[in-house]
């Protein structure tokens, strides 16, 4: 089973239906479900999808630091992988933006 953390994605649905289409179970949960109810559902991954927040502002959602501690692999989309690159000790930070278009090879 993988487990989708929903941060507010409008592909939160389509991430789901591309695991399913792998004939995997999933369960898309809101970003917040508790470390037991996790637990609980003995995920085999987890998805943490994209979101319309900084992971920066005051009111970003946040999951449960101890989440990182489970012992299993992480998929960070977007908002998600700025979560994930957070909670590693890292940073989330702007892209410099390029001038030129890379060339084409």
């Amino acid at each position: 089973m993988i487990l989708i953390l929903d941060f507010g994605s409008q592909y939160t649905q389509l991430i789901a239906r591309r695991v399913r289409e792998q004939n995997v179970y999933c369960e898309i949960h809101p970003f917040n479900l508790s470390l037991d109810t996790i637990r609980a559902l003995k995920p085999h991954g987890i998805i943490l999808s994209g979101g319309p927040a900084s992971v920066y502002a005051e009111s970003a959602p946040k999951v449960e630091a101890a989440l990182f501690d489970l012992d299993v692999p992480f998929l960070g989309i977007c908002y998600g992988m700025g979560m994930i690159n957070l909670a590693a000790g890292g940073s989330v930070a702007r892209a410099e933006r390029r001038d030129t278009a890379p060339p084409i090879l």
